[in-house]
């Protein structure tokens, strides 16, 4: 418990030498088992307002057109095993999304001619997540059940109430999330620790990654706004 805690106050107040140490060691399994427990509570919790919000974007779709009065009625009706359902799969996805986070930020490092095996990667990813999942999951979680919406900002997008969220440019926009910038820009760090090479060319890396991801998101979010109709 007392190694968890260093760890965590460490990839906030010192990500260099704390995700660089914690990939050499390969550890990643409590920390991994807290982010996804967090996740699933938080689904769980913010189910019934994210419930509404789907309904809601449904109704306004094209896809309504599909469905029949009843089915558009019973669109934010679920039962408490959906609710559950919903929090395990998220579970799911949470993990998934790390895996694959990992195997690409460990492709570019490599191609890069870095150093390590995809365990150190994973492992320092899953310790950088701790600003984004965690810290990040929280504070999201929090605002979406204060405010009792799902469209909430943590990144330019909040400069922009008025924006349209299903428009290309707030697409764009969002992909500049305060949280996730700080996990990728500590992870970098920590990379280059862990890899002994340069911190600047470390962060030129990861900048190329984020611009990747960033692409492939964008392109896939706005197909999907554009095949529902949205």
């Amino acid at each position: 418990m007392n190694e968890f805690y260093n760890d965590f106050i460490g990839v906030i107040g010192n990500p260099a030498q704390t995700i660089g140490k914690i990939m050499e060691k390969k550890r990643w399994q409590a920390v991994l088992a807290v982010i996804l427990l967090l996740t699933a509570i938080a689904t769980f919790l913010t189910y019934p307002i994210t419930k509404v919000e789907q309904a809601k974007f449904i109704r306004d779709s094209e896809m309504a057109d599909k469905l029949s009065e009843e089915q558009l009625a019973n669109l934010d009706k679920f039962t408490p095993s959906q609710r559950l359902t919903g929090a395990m799969l998220s579970l799911v996805f949470a993990g998934l999304m790390i895996v694959v986070a990992a195997f690409f930020i460990y492709l570019f490092f490599k191609v890069a001619g870095s150093e390590g095996n995809y365990v150190h990667y994973f492992s320092g990813v899953v310790h950088a997540s701790i600003l984004d999942m965690f810290l990040g999951g929280i504070l999201k979680s929090s605002l979406i059940l204060m405010k009792k919406t799902t469209l909430i900002h943590t990144g330019l997008t909040m400069f922009f109430p008025g924006m349209d969220f299903r428009s290309l440019s707030f697409i764009v926009l969002a992909q500049f999330d305060f949280f996730s910038i700080w996990y990728l820009a500590a992870l970098a760090l920590g990379i280059a620790f862990f890899a002994k090479i340069s911190p600047q060319k470390s962060i030129s890396i990861a900048v190329v990654y984020f611009i990747f991801k960033s692409l492939v998101f964008v392109s896939f979010s706005y197909f999907i706004m554009k095949l529902v109709g949205m």
